[in-house]
């Protein structure tokens, strides 16, 4: 099955930015990086997953040095990070090869949801940040009655609030593997919001903040459905990163977190 991102129905809807929220949502991602953190322009920031390009250009509009990684390299990626002041990894995004301490800050846009082990890719992304280094993190989110069982004494689920730094949410990971995701499909790997929540402070990130995006998920996967997408139908959408409201009696939503590392 070829990836939902390589098809033209798409590409027509989502253009270079393969996500929901588009880059109106990583501007505001960036945008709390910076008040709540400190993620100062001129800083080195890696975009992980950097597909075609799209954040790597955001990010160098805001006076970033950038790098960006994936495991199949855009050549509008290349054009993005810029000659001279951008560099672009092809490595697989579940092994970071990256030096201990080496980038300021690290974006992460639907991308944890399709690697195996999330939980590791989160630890590696604590050891390639500085001390104080941000991750932007955002991701769909499981939402339905079976999720919300399985979260029931976490928090984060459907919240639009910031989200404490409190106690390990209890039973929030039953049920969900740290290495379930398959890599097909970021909703075979989606989680409860507590549930990534619980893998951000067990991979050592303090959470600085948590926003519910879900509405735009639903507008995401409205347009798929206008644009004709095979499988899209009813709010489903079949292939690649099947981003969609709901599917297989599930429900998904979409989170946005920013997280750091503590300082020294």
């Amino acid at each position: 099955m070829s990836a939902l991102w390589e098809s033209e129905s798409f590409r027509r809807v989502a253009g270079t930015v393969w996500r929901p929220g588009g880059t109106a949502l990583t501007v505001r991602g960036l945008e709390l990086c910076r008040s709540l953190c400190g993620l100062a322009p001129g800083g080195l920031v890696l975009d992980m997953g950097c597909g075609c390009g799209a954040t790597l250009g955001l990010l160098r509009q805001a006076g970033y040095d950038v790098m960006g990684l994936d495991r199949q390299v855009q050549p509008q990626a290349v054009s993005a990070a810029g000659e001279g002041c951008g560099r672009i990894i092809r490595a697989d995004m579940g092994r970071l090869p990256l030096a201990a301490g080496s980038i300021d800050g690290l974006v992460c846009e639907c991308v944890l949801s399709l690697l195996a082990d999330p939980l590791d890719a989160l630890r590696q992304c604590l050891r390639a940040l500085r001390p104080g280094g941000v991750l932007l993190f955002s991701d769909l989110t499981r939402r339905d009655a079976e999720a919300s069982a399985i979260s029931a004494h976490g928090r984060g689920l459907g919240q639009n609030s910031a989200t404490s730094a409190g106690a390990q949410p209890e039973g929030a990971d039953a049920g969900f593997s740290a290495a379930q995701g398959t890599g097909a499909s970021c909703m075979e790997g989606a989680r409860p919001a507590a549930l990534w929540e619980r893998y951000l402070r067990q991979a050592g990130f303090q959470i600085a903040t948590y926003e519910d995006h879900s509405r735009a998920l639903v507008e995401l996967a409205a347009r798929m459905v206008w644009y004709g997408e095979p499988g899209s139908g009813g709010l489903g959408i079949s292939g690649g990163c099947s981003c969609s409201a709901s599917g297989g009696g599930r429900k998904y939503g979409y989170g946005l977190w920013i997280a750091q590392k503590e300082r020294a």
